[in-house]
């Protein structure tokens, strides 16, 4: 079974607050990305992104530099991953790539 098979199972007995076996704990980890937002141009985008993604549980922080089309962002896991703030981006009307 694989970690992520085993997790899983864990998860559907109920068993979530233990610390997990493979190195995975429950606990919550700050990660810190940096997207870039093709189509943010204005002053007005980088607002309403910015306010957008600030607002989500579980953001610490988002830094925006429009120059470069950036949006760097810090918030906590699990509480909220890339995909969860990916689909806000879009739902904004804007369009994403991870930078890495």
């Amino acid at each position: 079974m694989s970690w992520y098979s085993q997790r899983a199972a864990e998860i559907l007995a109920g068993q979530q607050g233990q610390n997990w076996h493979h190195g995975y704990t429950p606990d919550l980890r700050q990660v810190t990305m940096t997207l870039i937002v093709s189509d943010m141009r204005t002053g007005e985008d980088a607002k309403k992104i910015s306010n957008a993604l600030g607002s989500l549980p579980g953001v610490i922080s988002v830094n925006v530099v429009l120059e470069r089309r950036w949006v760097v962002i810090t918030y906590y896991l699990p509480q909220i991953s890339l995909e969860i703030i990916g689909e806000h981006i879009t739902k904004l009307g804007y369009h994403y790539i991870h930078k890495s």
